[in-house]
This record gives C-alpha cells, sequence and structure tokens, in this order.
C-alpha cells in the first residue's frame, strides 16, 4: 500500500523522535554514543503475499533476534523489534565492553537475552508511547517478550497470524561506527485500528495543507 508523501513525513518524524529518545536512554545506560535512524518506512497489506515476501527480502536471511510487545485501546496490535542475530551479539559484546568474537559465536546466554530484553523495552515502549502522543490516544502496552528465529520460521510466524495491515520500518542502529540494520514491524490487527490510523493522520495532513 502506498502513502501519500506528506503521510509518509509524518510517520517518519513520528519514529524519528521516538528512537531518537530511545537512542539517549540507552547511551546514558552503556556510557556509548549510540544513534538509531529510521531511514524508509512503509504500509503492507497482510493479505498481499507478493508485497510481503519483497518487503521481508529486505531483511537479513539466517537467525534473527525478535523483540515484541502488544498494545491495545484505540489501536489494537503488536510492535516487534528484529535484528541479525550475529549483529545483536555484537551490540552485546559492545555494551558489556567484551572482545566481538566474530558472527560465528551467536550462542545467548541468559545476561544477553536479559540485556535484549532491556533494549526491547525502552525501544519499543519509546515507538508505541510517542505513537500514542503524537496521534494523541491512549494506549496500553505489555513488557517485550524475546525470542530467536529462523527467517524462514518468521515469515511463517508472520504469515500464520490475522493481521490487518503491517507498518514496517526499515531502521539503522549505530554504536561505537559499528552498522546494525533491522526492521521494526507494527502489526495492526483489526480493520478499525487501521481507518482509526488513518483517520488520525488525514486530519493531520489537513491541519498541515491549511
Amino acid at each position: 500500500m502506498e502513502l501519500t508523501s506528506l503521510t509518509c513525513d509524518i510517520l517518519k518524524e513520528m519514529f524519528n523522535i521516538s528512537v531518537g529518545k530511545s537512542a539517549k536512554i540507552l547511551s546514558e545506560i552503556i556510557n556509548k554514543k549510540i544513534r538509531l535512524d529510521v531511514p524508509r518506512i512503509k504500509f503492507l497489506d497482510s493479505k498481499n503475499k507478493d508485497e510481503l515476501n519483497s518487503s521481508f527480502s529486505n531483511i537479513p536471511d539466517g537467525t534473527l533476534m525478535l523483540s515484541s510487545i502488544s498494545f491495545s485501546q484505540r489501536l489494537n496490535g503488536e510492535a516487534k523489534l528484529i535484528f541479525p542475530a550475529n549483529k545483536m551479539k555484537t551490540f552485546i559484546n559492545l555494551c558489556l565492553n567484551e572482545e566481538n568474537k566474530g558472527a560465528e559465536n551467536i550462542e545467548f546466554t541468559d545476561m544477553d537475552f536479559d540485556i535484549i530484553r532491556e533494549v526491547g523495552n525502552i525501544i519499543l515502549n519509546s515507538i508505541v508511547g510517542e505513537m500514542g502522543n503524537f496521534l494523541d490516544i491512549n494506549l496500553n502496552y505489555t513488557l517485550p517478550e524475546v525470542k530467536v528465529f529462523d527467517k524462514e520460521d518468521f515469515k511463517r510466524d508472520i504469515g500464520s497470524k490475522e493481521y490487518f495491515y503491517m507498518l514496517m520500518l526499515y531502521i539503522t542502529f549505530i554504536i561505537c561506527d559499528t552498522e546494525i540494520e533491522g526492521a521494526i514491524i507494527i502489526n495492526l490487527k483489526t480493520k478499525n485500528s487501521y481507518e482509526q490510523l488513518m483517520e488520525i493522520l488525514k486530519k493531520m495532513e489537513d491541519d498541515l495543507n491549511d
């Protein structure tokens, strides 16, 4: 599904504000400069399998780390933070000031999962919280769950659930000159949630055009 350029700009501003806030929090926690950017966004119709496959092709192959939360009230859905597992292992090593052992070592300890859970909590809470603030709506959300997926298993998992529309944010995570590319997927579970979001965005567009 194509968005107008103004709607894209509104959404990018909203999400860049939220990831900027989460990057600042993470930088203060680990005492290292972190930058998060959302260079691209895309709305996907979950029924359009060709569109989904094309968009998922931009997600790296192999093992993925996934942190997710659910949200409800005027919008109902899930937000998922997705990064390649080997890159997240690099990020964890940088957080812990440990030597990077390379992409071949992607076994995760309980401490690793705790770190990813906290990172997911900060980023996803910031994303969903800022989305609620920006759109002037109340949202309740859950604590994050962390899972490890193979890319194909992840695609099957997404395909097995009933979502109305998906908003995909391609995200770049930079720490200590190390760049990690991933994605945030916001799944809207109901037609009403999609229509509510579109109605709010249309009103914001109209206000800006006046």
